[in-house]
């Protein structure tokens, strides 16, 4: 009966076979693929199984490959006494994959370790034996996460792109909450477009900080793009981004223009349903200033489009790029050499941008300083020597002795006394050094004071409030 059993199974596997022939005797179906049941490791067997069953489905999906039924693999395995999870070696797979006549078996193994999943897969050649094609992931969540992450091995493990459908999937496991959005490049409109495309990519990844919207890759977007025949750039019409968002699966799009007029900038945004092709939101920025300005105002707008307030580093970064533009830079003066020295040498001549005798006086200081404190611990390794002695000497009732003691306290004295006058000189020069690096910067002040010294003195000006000219003599008190 089990002979019997094999040989139809056999001749089953030999029509499907010959019905996938041409006339010129080339294949014309996908290759035949069977699926093992993963190997359980850490986790319950039924829950292995469906997932394993998760990726049957979309591996099918895939329309790459011809998958083999899996009531006929379970049958092939039960005549020859094994089990789909215990036929984990490549030998093994290859030796069920002829019994079936498919051309290659998948297998695997689902794991956990600690909080954290893992996911390999294989994909063995029947003929040769040998792992054509292996994946591996390594997931962080709960189990029913890992339906997703099966999903998409069934399409890596036959090496086409994974559909965005899938990827938007993972994505918004993570907050239901969120809305799928893709962002095409703005319209240049006075601007390059290599600027334009700077400014998309800085507006769709502040639009990503905002936290609320799940947003497609520029790759998969542009994939798309060609497929339909259009250009990112070239995509400005609302039918166009509708056509795309609804291949992308998304549910908004954002499109916009980036134009120039003189020396102000504008930007207009708008961000719109994919289902309904209406406007959900319109924005609009005006700015005066250098372009590279512009990737603020681009930032901002990424959280008006979202109705939300912005972060502080970007409305500071904000004020203080206006602040920089309207407000002149403070000259330096005398005075704040002056005061920079007094406090730390050397910290006057680098505030007169002259930074070579600034380390000269600081060196010069540090050098000092160090021999300064190597004659204090001199005095105090001498001064520790003479009380040692002195103590010995009163103590001691021996002539000879006494002598010798007598005659060591009188040399750390001398030590002593000899360490304190070099310590002394030291203080001294240091002070010295101070003071004269004090003079230096005030006597030779920063670069630009004797410039702003040659300036007239005399000045017309504009009163406002007497609406008439004026002329101001002023002198300087630094």
């Amino acid at each position: 009966m089990r002979l019997i059993l094999k040989y139809k199974t056999l001749v089953l596997v030999a029509l499907c076979q010959i019905l996938s022939i041409t006339l010129n005797g080339q294949s014309v179906s996908p290759p035949s693929v069977a699926v093992l049941d993963f190997d359980a490791r850490g986790i319950p067997v039924y829950e292995v199984e469906t997932l394993t069953e998760r990726f049957r489905t979309e591996i099918a999906n895939t329309g790459a490959i011809r998958l083999i039924d899996r009531k006929l693999l379970q049958k092939i395995l039960e005549e020859q006494g094994l089990q789909q999870s215990g036929c984990t070696t490549d030998e093994c797979a290859a030796e069920v994959g002829q019994l079936l006549g498919a051309q290659y078996i998948i297998n695997g193994s689902i794991g956990k370790i600690g909080n954290s999943f893992t996911i390999d897969v294989k994909m063995v050649s029947v003929t040769t034996g040998a792992a054509e094609r292996s994946k591996s992931v390594s997931y962080v969540g709960a189990i029913d996460g890992l339906l997703t992450e099966m999903e998409i091995l069934a399409w890596e493990i036959v090496n086409l792109p994974i559909p965005n459908r899938l990827l938007l999937k993972r994505g918004g496991e993570a907050s239901e909450s969120k809305i799928t959005l893709a962002v095409l490049d703005f319209d240049p409109r006075g601007i390059s477009t290599l600027e334009a495309q700077t400014l998309t990519d800085r507006f769709a990844s502040e639009l990503n900080n905002t936290n609320q919207v799940n947003l497609v890759d520029r790759r998969s977007m542009n994939e798309v793009l060609e497929e339909q025949g259009f250009e990112s750039e070239g995509c400005t019409s609302e039918e166009c981004a509708a056509e795309v968002g609804a291949l992308l699966g998304v549910q908004y799009m954002v499109n916009g223009a980036i134009g120039k007029i003189g020396n102000t900038f504008t930007i207009d945004a708008k961000m719109f349903s994919v289902s309904t092709g209406v406007a959900e939101r319109t924005k609009s920025k005006t700015y005066a200033g250098p372009v590279d300005g512009l990737i603020t105002e681009i930032e901002l707008l990424a959280w008006d489009l979202m109705e939300l307030t912005p972060p502080s580093r970007l409305t500071s970064r904000r004020r203080g790029t206006q602040q920089t533009a309207l407000t002149p830079p403070r000259g330096k003066t005398r005075f704040g050499a002056f005061m920079r020295s007094t406090i730390f040498p050397g910290w006057g001549q680098f505030y007169s941008d002259r930074k070579l005798m600034g380390w000269v006086w600081l060196g010069s200081e540090v050098a000092v300083g160090t021999l300064a404190y190597t004659q204090f611990s001199a005095y105090q390794t001498s001064h520790d020597d003479y009380i040692d002695f002195q103590a010995q000497y009163r103590a001691s009732a021996d002539p000879t002795e006494i002598g010798a003691l007598k005659q060591k306290s009188k040399s750390s004295h001398s030590d002593m006394m000899a360490a304190n006058d070099q310590m002394t000189t030291m203080l001294y020069a240091l002070g010295g050094i101070w003071a004269a690096n004090v003079l230096h910067a005030v006597i030779l002040g920063p670069k630009d004071f004797a410039d702003r010294k040659s300036k007239s003195s005399i000045q017309l000006t504009y009163n406002r409030e007497l609406k008439q000219p004026q002329l101001r003599w002023s002198i300087a008190l630094d």
